[in-house]
């Protein structure tokens, strides 16, 4: 695997020795797994696939932290054929923006500069946007804290406006019963945009893997990394 490079100018460029030990998916979702930092504030993240970056309202880099993400699962390849193979990688974090660097009201983007991604894959609260390039397999995700509240008011909304059988969201979400942050994919599917709200949470996290193709099936390895990041 290609280990994560750090812009030179980062703050603070210590190492940790990444832990690849597979952990239990009850234990991280129930908070009982706690990670040490890879990485501490870095301005960016440069992989196979082109740099990822943090950029404010005005055009600014914001410095991120990494985590080894919990959530880093073995993936089988062509399951049940006689090509099966298990794959993992080391390139799978947690980029972590801490909210105390943050202004609230302002607009903040993750992203990954080099090249194009597009829609990925989703899950429950989360949506993942991924590539291919240069012979890896990349995905960039994010968690909606307010997805629930979201669907709500467009139920709401598609119940005043008298639609049968679809739900359509509002042209404008009630964003005071929002809480932390408020996030969607950018338009081009390089990444993410998101809008501090409060200080709720502490850290919002985006879930950032790579990894090489080392057999055929490019679409197995994309779809990797999307599980890996939703």
């Amino acid at each position: 695997m290609v280990a994560a490079s750090i812009d030179d100018n980062a703050a603070d460029g210590n190492l940790g020795k990444p832990n690849v030990n597979l952990m239990k998916v009850d234990d991280i979702r129930k908070g009982r797994v706690k990670m040490s930092w890879i990485y501490r504030y870095i301005a960016s993240l440069k992989t196979p696939c082109g740099e990822i970056l943090v950029m404010d309202q005005d055009g600014q880099k914001c410095r991120f932290s990494l985590k080894k993400n919990p959530y880093h699962l073995d993936c089988h390849l062509f399951s049940g054929t006689q090509k099966e193979v298990v794959i993992n990688t080391d390139t799978n974090y947690l980029l972590c923006i801490d909210t105390n660097d943050l202004k609230l009201g302002h607009t903040y983007e993750v992203y990954l500069a080099g090249s194009k991604l597009h829609f990925g894959d989703s899950d429950e609260h989360t949506e993942a946007v991924s590539g291919t390039f240069n012979g890896y397999s990349i995905a960039i995700g994010a968690y909606d804290p307010n997805d629930d509240e979201k669907v709500f008011q467009a139920e709401k909304y598609s119940l005043k406006k008298g639609f049968v059988g679809i739900i359509v969201p509002p042209p404008q979400y009630d964003e005071s019963r929002f809480r932390g942050y408020n996030v969607e994919m950018l338009r081009d599917y390089s990444g993410f945009r998101f809008r501090l709200l409060d200080y709720a949470i502490q850290e919002i996290k985006f879930p950032v893997a790579w990894i090489k193709n080392d057999y055929e099936g490019q679409s197995e390895y994309k779809a990797a990394v999307e599980l890996w990041t939703t």
